[in-house]
């Protein structure tokens, strides 16, 4: 295991974690056996223990084992406690991703007040890279996903990349290293652990070099990536005020105008979204538009497509109670009609919904978009930002569009979605959505 990690450091370039590391120290097999690898090679070695509140007592086991073994070294020790449940719930996030954000936070403000420190040293092995590939995988990811784990990433070093978990536990068992085992390894409802426990083991029997041939995958993957991703730079270095000419853009193929697009664009858009935007440029019809994510919409012109980021329009929160025939939403100069049509010019119809009124629960009304709204439509339940968003609809538009609810939550936003018990083609109660002159009227 020695040989692969010096292979490793010489290969991709890490030399200078003799000069200083941070490594982030679990207890686990993987980062005690690096911390013992380094111990007596690095000049200034610090080992960063977060507690992640998660396992109680467990926990508590696992930083007293790391500070002991600490000592014993004559390691600095450093350990942060971050209370990951209330976070993950905060930010909307399962525990592994918000986990994994705040030990990367750390690390890296640690790193930065510290110039002794030079970079970030973690344990991931062969079969993290392996594991994070099969996910990525599933996920339908990209080049970039299906590249593994980076040996290098910025100041961030992964020294065991190349070596299997059985090579670090013989290693751990031959130097009489003491480590612990996170028991929540062993839940299988976590994905990652499903991947370990239940599909790997069946890919071993497949090919017991399983772990090698993944190795080999993400190293020719990441050489198409980053020669890939070069091409897309020299092309954006010409691009001015983030306008791509037509002739450009038209030329280029699919796999480079991707990454054109997601540079130019400065946000990680979804595939679907760039999708969108290739399909408009392979169309190419002035003044043609897509609406995307994170209120952005590109936009096609006579020479160029460019990006326009969109202000969401400040509405005031309102709620109506609604009645049969017209009902005026003064905030934002919408009207909702209720088995009504409209005779009034200055108004443009913008979305249509029939209703089943038996399926109302108390009270019928109207009110201003709230964070967390969801509907259940077509047998799923989706929050309604999403979609919005998978409708490309305007973010500027969003705010002015009515929710249609009842004592039971969202009923429908007419011309987008309803909920389904409520839904019917055929339904008793019509209602529609006008608004004054047509400038607001989201995109057909």
């Amino acid at each position: 295991m020695k040989k692969k990690i010096d292979e490793a450091i010489c290969r991709y370039g890490m030399e200078n974690v003799f000069d200083g590391a941070i490594i982030g120290f679990s207890g686990g097999a993987d980062s005690s056996a690096l911390l013992h690898y380094l111990k007596d090679k690095c000049k200034n070695l610090l080992a960063v223990h977060i507690n992640h509140m998660i396992r109680g007592e467990e926990a508590k086991r696992d930083e007293e084992l790391c500070k002991h073994t600490c000592e014993k070294y004559g390691v600095e020790f450093k350990c942060v406690e971050i209370d990951i449940p209330s976070l993950s719930k905060e930010r909307k996030k399962g525990l592994e991703e918000t986990a994994r954000d705040e030990r990367y936070r750390v690390f890296k403000e640690i790193l930065k007040e510290n110039p002794q420190y030079k970079c970030i040293v973690t344990a991931h092995n062969s079969n993290d890279n392996a594991e994070t590939i099969l996910f990525n995988l599933a996920r339908g990811s990209g080049i970039n996903g299906l590249s593994g784990i980076k040996p290098v990433m910025d100041n961030v070093y992964r020294p065991l990349i190349n070596c299997t978990r059985d090579e670090i536990i013989e290693y751990c068992s031959v130097n009489n290293i003491e480590y612990v085992t996170d028991s929540t390894n062993n839940d299988t409802d976590y994905t990652r652990n499903h991947i370990r426990h239940k599909v790997i083991p069946q890919l071993l029997e497949v090919n017991s070099g399983f772990f090698d041939s993944c190795a080999r995958l993400s190293e020719i993957l990441r050489q198409d990536e980053e020669y890939i991703l070069k091409e897309a730079q020299k092309i954006v270095s010409t691009i001015k005020d983030g306008k791509i000419p037509k002739d450009t853009a038209c030329l280029l193929d699919d796999a480079v105008l991707v990454r054109v697009l997601k540079l130019v664009s400065c946000e990680n858009l979804e595939h679907k979204s760039v999708k969108a935007c290739i399909q408009l440029i392979r169309s190419w019809s002035t003044g043609k538009m897509v609406n995307l994510e994170k209120g952005i919409t590109f936009k096609i012109e006579h020479s160029y497509c460019s990006f326009i980021k969109t202000e969401e329009t400040k509405a005031k929160a309102f709620r109506v109670n609604l009645q049969n025939g017209i009902n005026y939403i003064d905030e934002t100069n919408v009207i909702v009609t209720l088995n009504e049509e409209l005779c009034d010019k200055n108004y443009v119809e913008i979305g249509s919904v029939r209703l089943n009124s038996s399926q109302i629960q108390g009270t019928l009304f109207a009110r201003s978009k709230e964070t967390g709204d969801s509907v259940k439509s077509k047998g799923i339940t989706k929050k309604l930002k999403k979609v919005f968003t998978d409708l490309h609809i305007p973010s500027h538009i969003r705010p002015l569009l009515p929710i249609i609810c009842d004592d039971l939550g969202v009923l429908a936003v007419p011309g987008i979605v309803a909920r389904d018990k409520a839904f019917d083609k055929k339904g008793d109660l019509n209602i529609k959505i006008y608004n004054y002159g047509g400038s607001n009227e989201k995109e057909k």
